[in-house]
């Protein structure tokens, strides 16, 4: 079963699905992109920056919103049911098989992720779909997954299922290195993962970088993205289509006029669950900027769907006006630095502050203390940056924080659910 631990990552930063945070390694200031003039940052940035554009226009994307906030509700109302003790084991698990789907749902997004460590580089040998079944209150529901063999770099013999973290990984990677053919070189899995499988299947289709970046991106408007970029291939090489143009890649794999109603649905279900977590006027602010955010992503993706192409041939972030132009109309999500410095851009706000916005942050360290991830919470630096106190509690028990006159982001959220006096065991 998935305990959330979809970060998005190198060594140099990372991006957290679902809780629009980004982290960029450096100690240099990100408030304005124009003045970084650091080509090694500017490619880690545009990288993690791709993942967030992946999880605001994608139907992949808004579906892992709605498995998640389904789970955290979940676990709110299992904490907080009458009877149950104010200590509550973790991981709080969902009860496999219920009518209300949250274990079926999270297991197939672990199915969807795929698997795979990374490894520097590799070789494939072998490709094939193996079957695969979740459980569900339904019964056993069967599902196709890309298994692919590879050699390791010390030739070993290994295996992986091909999911959406390739895709993901593989299409953010692809988008760095056109924009900055110098950037800082990544493992061969998860992050040329596609490249790889397309030059094992389909030599002359993946001699045009372009075409798989499009592959990878068509997969994310399904469910069961490593799934569709796989057959999507196979269809490709078995009709020998050589001259296939990047942008015809989407059509082949069903990306057409007519997924645009799915994709404006799959985002107004993404807003309406994460307006859950804040249904206190108090909080109307950062859900009206989840909203505006969403909303203007989609019409960005519906106004041009094969706009991370654009994206990939706009050159660097100063100067890539498709960037430059998303950037605008959507902004970005919480950035954090090597200092622990945050910034954030939203275009319909007179100031950006982060006050409001960073409970998104600890909604998210909230979700790893549910799933026993961590104890503590990893806002230190923010807060201290801002100027919110903090305290040995902080590294050891924040929720305790819950009952303090001023109240730091982490209990700020902790308060608003109810969850004041209760502690994870």
């Amino acid at each position: 079963m998935s305990r959330g631990k979809r970060k998005r990552n190198t060594t140099l930063g990372f991006y957290m699905p679902t809780f629009m945070r980004m982290h960029v390694g450096t100690t240099k200031s990100l408030q304005n992109l124009n003045t970084l003039n650091d080509p090694y940052w500017e490619a880690v940035y545009l990288h993690e920056y791709v993942h967030f554009m992946q999880d605001v226009t994608t139907i992949s994307g808004f579906a892992n919103i709605g498995i998640i906030t389904d789970y955290m509700r979940y676990v709110n109302n299992d904490v907080l049911t009458p009877g149950n003790p104010q200590g509550f084991q973790v991981p709080v698990l969902p009860v496999p098989n219920a009518p209300d789907n949250v274990a079926t749902n999270l297991d197939l997004q672990d199915a969807y992720n795929g698997t795979g460590d990374e490894e520097d580089s590799i070789t494939f040998t072998s490709h094939r779909t193996v079957q695969h079944t979740v459980s569900s209150s339904a019964g056993q529901l069967p599902l196709d997954l890309v298994e692919v063999t590879y050699l390791d770099g010390n030739g070993s013999a290994k295996s992986f299922e091909f999911g959406s973290l390739c895709v993901e990984e593989s299409m953010a990677y692809i988008i760095e290195r056109e924009c900055y053919p110098t950037s800082p070189a990544s493992p061969d899995l998860p992050y040329s993962s596609a490249e790889r499988l397309v030059a094992h299947i389909h030599p002359a289709f993946a001699s045009n970088r372009l075409n798989i970046l499009a592959l990878c991106d068509a997969a994310l408007m399904h469910l069961h993205p490593g799934l569709v970029f796989y057959n999507t291939l196979l269809r490709i090489k078995n009709q020998n289509l050589v001259d296939t143009r990047p942008q015809d890649v989407y059509t082949i794999a069903g990306v057409t006029p007519a997924i645009s109603g799915t994709i404006q649905a799959a985002g107004n279900h993404a807003i309406n669950q994460l307006r859950g977590y804040f249904n206190d006027p108090l909080f109307q602010p950062i859900a009206d900027w989840l909203e505006r955010m969403i909303r203007a992503a989609v019409a960005a993706r519906l106004a041009n769907v094969t706009f991370p192409l654009d994206l990939a041939q706009g050159g660097v972030l100063g100067s890539n006006a498709t960037l430059v132009q998303f950037m605008t109309s959507v902004g970005t999500p919480l950035v954090t630095n090597g200092k622990g410095e945050a910034t954030l851009h939203d275009p319909s706000a007179r100031a950006n502050s982060t006050a409001h916005y960073s409970l998104i942050w600890a909604i998210n360290q909230i979700h790893s203390i549910f799933w026993g991830l961590q104890r503590s919470c990893t806002m230190v630096g923010h807060c201290c940056a801002a100027k919110i106190k903090v305290d040995d509690r902080c590294s050891l028990e924040p929720w305790e924080r819950a009952t303090d006159k001023q109240l730091c982001p982490f209990a700020t959220v902790w308060r608003h659910w109810g969850l004041t006096g209760y502690y994870p065991v």
